[in-house]
């Protein structure tokens, strides 16, 4: 006789999953860099050489005032993002449409409302073209997007000659980049409605969840019917038009436009959204967390200064903090299951 041979059944060894926080590490990885911010300010607002200015009601005005364009940028920055995409013409091209606007109305003398039209439309078109270099021709974001960059800061050297177009800026325009309104300056009333609606597209309707699916596989997002090339698109789009949004309100809040100053942009508002990566929604771009990410970056520079520090102490911190963001909100996307952040 031969003997039956029994085999036991085996259990399928489990893939392994996102890490489980306890709810005191979750909350320590949403709300850490808000400790953060709250602890930093504290340490200022309490040291005897910066104390009485850093906590006055002049210098938070201020800085919420200089903030608004950083915040700008950075949403125009974040939302490819959100795709995995980078975008780095969204400074220059906010410095593009600065210099649109304010030529406008500084050497042709039209209307401001025709001038802030002109921004919009010189941002959504750089957006477009990037849109279509990416979705449609399959170019590299980041390849693409400097190009236009380059392309673009060389294009206001030639078109401004290294000067400001500053001349015939109207009174009404200067006014509303200048003055406050309730104790907050003018611009936030334009900036937080902006700040709503993306917050409200990434967070509540089908367009946030497909860009998150599109960072986390392109081809998989294609095969659940999800139109990447339209997403993607539609995203730089956006990008585009919030960056002549930005531009408007450069011209309004310095009161005229360079070549220089748009381009200036680019790697506080990178700092910002990687910062905010980390808080809110950790491990990928968000709304509430990129602005916190702008303030904290701001009032640390601010406090930094006004203890004494040199003036290449900003771009130090903001390097310093894009590097250590860019680290921390690819380890928290990683730890929750989620895809690279790019």
């Amino acid at each position: 006789m031969t003997a039956t041979q029994t085999t036991e059944p085996v259990t399928p060894t489990p893939e392994p999953a996102a890490r489980r926080h306890s709810p005191i590490g979750d909350l320590a990885e949403r709300y850490g860099l808000l400790v953060m911010f709250a602890v930093m300010i504290a340490a200022f607002g309490l040291q005897g050489t910066t104390g009485s200015i850093f906590l006055s009601h002049a210098n938070l005005i201020q800085i919420a005032g200089s903030q608004m364009v950083v915040i700008l940028v950075a949403f125009a920055v974040m939302l490819p993002l959100n795709m995995g995409y980078f975008d780095l013409s969204a400074g220059a091209a906010a410095g593009v449409s600065s210099v649109a606007c304010a030529s406008a109305m500084s050497r042709f003398g039209l209307p401001v409302v025709v001038a802030v039209i002109a921004s919009l439309l010189v941002g959504t078109l750089i957006g477009l073209v990037n849109g279509i270099l990416i979705a449609r021709f399959r170019l590299s974001p980041v390849i693409t997007t400097l190009a236009m960059s380059t392309a673009l800061t060389g294009l206001m050297q030639w078109y401004t000659a290294g000067s400001t177009i500053s001349s015939g800026i109207p009174g009404s325009l200067l006014n509303f980049g200048s003055l406050n309104w309730l104790g907050v300056p003018q611009l936030a009333y334009l900036v937080v409605p902006v700040a709503l609606v993306l917050w409200y597209l990434q967070e509540c309707r089908p367009f946030g969840r497909n860009q998150r699916a599109i960072r986390s596989s392109g081809k998989a997002a294609r095969l659940v019917g999800i139109n990447v090339d339209r997403t993607v698109l539609v995203s730089f789009v956006a990008a585009g038009f919030i960056a002549g949004i930005a531009g408007a309100l450069m011209v309004a809040r310095a009161g005229g436009a360079d070549s220089t100053t748009g381009p200036s942009y680019l790697f506080p508002a990178l700092a910002a959204v990687f910062l905010g990566a980390t808080t809110i929604k950790p491990g990928r771009p968000n709304t509430v967390g990129t602005i916190v990410g702008v303030f904290f970056v701001a009032f640390a520079v601010s406090g930094l200064t006004l203890a004494g520090a040199s003036a290449w102490v900003s771009n130090l911190f903001n390097g310093l903090v894009l590097f250590a963001a860019a680290g921390l909100s690819t380890v928290f996307s990683r730890q929750r299951g989620g895809s690279r952040m790019f």
